[in-house]
Parts: structure tokens; C-alpha cells; sequence
């Protein structure tokens, strides 16, 4: 058993009761069609579960965001993103949030099969919903980050599919945003390298997995442009960093934001725009994602 496990239990288990005090704090927007714990493999795990949202009324085709939420790979499900999912449903978006198998019980290559399995199943089922199957977005926070990174290079590339025993979804992402994200848990980081043994197992060095923990050797010139989002108080922020200069190094598209502005006299925190969409600058930072993948439908 790896010896820090049940700490990082423990930090996520209080990350769980803060989730659960912010989300009974904040009250739900209204407006939205919500059809909630669909299953994408009809296994009877939550894991296995995703929400849909969109605007009441909505009569044409919408563009599509597909949420995959954070939580150090170890911890979340799909419920803590609501708000933040919700609210980019009113901007004008179908907005898919999925949940997957979590580290500690399950290993990375397994999560990015759940993920590829959620999109499967959107690719094939959003025809029953307003959905423009011609312009689908991507977003994720933290290690939801690293998973949309992960999970575009993958897509991209056959080998990669070979690698994790998935197919091709059968479309690509018009954009992706990358929210306070996790990019390099191989630097010599204790905060980031702490994670390897939950995610590839007691033999990590050997995993084939290891090389899709570091983005820079995984990313190609064919990602789809990213907006990259930070905050002076995202304890990520130099991750986010890294991977804008990834992106300047092989040449992808990428706008970057780094929001340094303070609330209530403290710097933005982590993932701010997602634990209180409802805040002026968490509203100013998904409205800046809204538009740059607005700003690339077809």
C-alpha cells in the first residue's frame, strides 16, 4: 500500500465537506433543463454517470461543452461543477458534465477510459438533444485540466488509442479551456509527483503510462486552440504557466488569462471561477471562455 495514501484520503475527505458547505451556500440557477445521472455504461456505478444542461426553450441547435470536473484525480464527482455548468448552460451552450472512476481504487489508464466512454456515448446519443454535433468544446479544472489535455492528445493520435485501448469518438474539439490546470506531475514537485503511485500503481517508473503525466510529451502543433485560465492564487498557477509556454513551443493556438484582481481583499483562489461561478470575477472569467469558444463556431 503506498504510505501516503490515507493522508491524500484525508485532505480530499475535508475538501469534501467544504465542497458540500460552498454548494448548500450558493443557490441554483434557474431557467435550465437538467437531465441528471444518465449512465453512459450500464454498469450501476455513479462513476458511470453524467448531467446534461441547457436552456428552458431552446429550439435550435446548441453549442456543446463537455465538463470533466477536478479534484486530484482521487476525489470529486460531477455535482461539484453543477453551478459552474450551469451557468455556462445560460451563456448560451449545451453543457455535458461527466463523472469517471477515481484513483485510489482505480488507475489513471482506466479513468481515461471512462472519460473516452462518456464522449462515446455523447457522440452517439446528443442527437436526442439540442445539441450541434459541429461544434463540441472542452473544459476541465485542476486535474479535469490534465484529463482535457490527456484526453485531446489521445484523440489525435492512433498510437495514443493504442496505448489506452480506446477508439477515435468519432469527432474533435473546436477548442478546449484549461482551468487552473494540472500539466507536469513528473517536474520535481512534491505536491505534484505525490500523486504518481495512486495514478500508475507501485511499479510507476515502468508504467506506460508515464509519459501522458507530462503534457509537453504529448502535445502536438494538431491541438485545437486552448484558452488557458489562472489566478494570482491558483497554488497551480506556474503549471498553467508551463503549459502556455508548451504551446508557444510547438506553435498551438492558445489565449491565457491570469487573473491577479482580489475579492474581498484576497487573491483568487484555485479553480475560482468554478466553486463560485456566481462571484463578479468568476462570472468575467466564464464569460472570457464562453466567448473564445463562441468565437470559434462554424
Amino acid at each position: 500500500m503506498y504510505i501516503l495514501k490515507p493522508i491524500l484520503e484525508a485532505n480530499w475527505k475535508n475538501t469534501e465537506k467544504m465542497d458540500a458547505l460552498r454548494i448548500a451556500s450558493q443557490t441554483e440557477p434557474e431557467g435550465l433543463e437538467q437531465f441528471l445521472d444518465i449512465p453512459y455504461i450500464n454498469d450501476g456505478q455513479k462513476a458511470h454517470l453524467l448531467d446534461i444542461y441547457y436552456p428552458q426553450g431552446t429550439q435550435e441547435k446548441l453549442p456543446v461543452i463537455i465538463d470533466i470536473h477536478g479534484g486530484g484525480w482521487m476525489y470529486g464527482y460531477k455535482e461539484i461543477n453543477k453551478y459552474f455548468c450551469l451557468k455556462l448552460a445560460q451563456k448560451g451552450f449545451l453543457v455535458a458534465s461527466i463523472n469517471y472512476r477515481l484513483a485510489g481504487d482505480f488507475l489513471f489508464d482506466d479513468q481515461i477510459r471512462d472519460i473516452f466512454a462518456a464522449l462515446k456515448w455523447l457522440g452517439e446519443n446528443l442527437k436526442d438533444y439540442p445539441a450541434d454535433m459541429n461544434n463540441i468544446f472542452l473544459a476541465g479544472d485542476s486535474a479535469g485540466g490534465h484529463f482535457s489535455c490527456v484526453t485531446t492528445a489521445v484523440n489525435l493520435n492512433k498510437d495514443m488509442q493504442k496505448d489506452f485501448q480506446v477508439d477515435y469518438i468519432g469527432y474533435d474539439f473546436k477548442a478546449v479551456a484549461a482551468i487552473c490546470p494540472a500539466v507536469d506531475l513528473l517536474s520535481p514537485n512534491f505536491l505534484m509527483n505525490v500523486n504518481i503511485p495512486i495514478l500508475l500503481g507501485s511499479k510507476s517508473r515502468k508504467s506506460p503510462y508515464r509519459k501522458y503525466l507530462d503534457v509537453k510529451q504529448i502535445a502536438s502543433k494538431n491541438f485545437p486552440p486552448f484558452y488557458i485560465l489562472t489566478a494570482s492564487g491558483d497554488f497551480l498557477r506556474a503549471q498553467a504557466y508551463k503549459l502556455k509556454e508548451i504551446f508557444e513551443n510547438i506553435g498551438v493556438e492558445y489565449a491565457f488569462s491570469d487573473f491577479t484582481e482580489k475579492l474581498n481583499g484576497k487573491s483568487l483562489a484555485h479553480v475560482f471561477n468554478v466553486v463560485d461561478p456566481f462571484s463578479v470575477y468568476g462570472d468575467k472569467a466564464n464569460e472570457e471562455i464562453a466567448k473564445f469558444f463562441k468565437g470559434r463556431v462554424q
